[in-house]
């Protein structure tokens, strides 16, 4: 039986709850305050939606552990004791998926539940209409198991899919193309390059004012990496414990987005839009899969499968290059430099902050009008995003097919060798 979807919960509000401090990839994500659909014309269908997604909250990585470590010995009795949770320097729990990492994964599941019930009940005759695919990484897959119990809390759903790591074009994949790796090797002392000169434009700033939050004053300045090591325990602090009393006290707005800065300055052209061309076009097998699943759903909408695709920061920061996302979200032109002035770096539209938090994800919503015209909409972390080149939030899907159409089906083995 031929059926469509019809468009989920709608209302009129906008934004959501979001802390003041710039944390980049370690921001709490910011829950939208309610879930709104009211951009989105009564007369269009949904037949399906596509998710890319980031982790949840997750615990240090190994190798930041023993630099945590390092530099929390550098400071000595300069910060208290207590500050330095037993989590972080625990290498059981490296790179785990955390406590409040299950908590948000679930609660965002529970959200995409009520954004579109009627996806959902079509389980009840078809157990493939959504679907579950991770990277094959502990805290991906736990992330998803989290959201999809709570999504899907009858069990209906398959069991989540792993794609092993190599072979991993889609969601991981920096691990599988060495044309990356070696881009990333090449970029470093332009980012060296960078960081040194927004430390001689803004770290005797950070200097004084990080070194009066801390118990004692000495005769050594802080460094500059100190001083990033403090910024990342904050956000820490923040999205995993809900602490904001220890090391998030040394920082305010304007020096958190500062720091923000000088972490985006490496991100944006390690992983981002400002560095070698393969970060432009390195998610192409993931949109290549996106497209034909779309072109699927189009062509037999009642069987359409929606799916949702647990990755990492990198995964969402490759996304966004090949839509262009930062031409979206902000207005300074890029590069991202070490010389911007402050009022130019907030308006910049790579900021690690808003698009990459814990559990950050990238949702594209098929619509069909009743002429059996295809449209989409973007949702970036639940809101409403539009692409250059839409003049609505709701766009023709061939802006869409036009802005991929260099990287569909491209032969990812070919651009991604050295």
């Amino acid at each position: 039986m031929f059926y469509l979807l019809r468009r989920a919960v709608s209302g009129g509000c906008e934004g959501g709850s979001r802390k003041h401090l710039s944390l980049s990839t370690k921001t709490p994500y910011p829950v939208p305050a309610c879930l709104s659909n009211a951009t989105v014309p009564a007369d269009l269908d949904l037949i399906q939606v596509q998710y890319v997604l980031r982790h949840g909250a997750r615990y240090e990585v190994e190798s930041g552990i023993e630099y945590i470590q390092r530099i929390y010995t550098e400071l000595g009795d300069r910060v208290p004791h207590a500050w330095l949770k037993p989590d972080m320097v625990n290498k059981t729990k490296a790179a785990e998926l955390s406590t409040s990492g299950y908590t948000t994964s679930a609660k965002l599941g529970q959200r995409l539940h009520q954004r579109y019930p009627e996806l959902w009940s079509r389980l009840e005759s078809n157990a493939q209409t959504i679907q579950f695919v991770s990277s094959e990484f502990q805290r991906t897959i736990a992330t998803a198991n989290a959201f999809r119990s709570a999504a899907d809390p009858q069990n209906q759903t398959l069991p989540v899919k792993v794609i092993p790591l190599d072979s991993d074009s889609i969601l991981a994949m920096k691990l599988t193309c060495p044309r990356w790796a070696a881009a990333k090797t090449t970029v470093q002392t332009q980012v060296a390059n960078e960081i040194s000169t927004f430390d001689a434009i803004y770290g005797a700033e950070l200097q004084a004012h990080v070194s009066k939050g801390l118990l004692k004053h000495s005769a050594h300045e802080l460094t500059p990496e100190q001083i990033q090591t403090m910024y990342r325990l904050c956000g820490y602090d923040v999205s995993l414990y809900n602490e904001h009393s220890h090391w998030c006290t040394l920082f305010d707005e304007r020096t958190s987005a500062l720091l923000e800065l000088r972490s985006d300055i490496r991100y944006s052209r390690v992983y981002g839009p400002y560095g070698a061309l393969i970060n432009q076009h390195i998610a192409c097998s993931l949109f290549s899969t996106i497209v034909k699943d779309i072109d699927q759903a189009l062509r037999n909408p009642s069987t359409a499968s929606s799916m949702f695709r647990f990755g990492h920061a990198e995964t969402l920061m490759f996304v966004s290059n090949l839509l262009g996302l930062d031409q979206a979200l902000g207005l300074t032109a890029p590069p991202i430099t070490g010389n911007m002035t402050f009022e130019q770096s907030l308006h910049r539209g790579f900021r690690t902050t808003a698009l990459v938090p814990f559990s950050s994800n990238l949702g594209i919503e098929l619509y069909v009008d009743q002429t059996s015209q295809a449209f989409f909409r973007l949702l970036l972390n639940e809101r409403v995003v539009r692409l250059p080149g839409c003049t609505s939030d709701v766009c023709p899907l061939g802006v869409l097919r036009s802005k991929l159409a260099d990287d569909v089906g491209c032969a990812y083995a070919d651009i991604c060798q050295v």
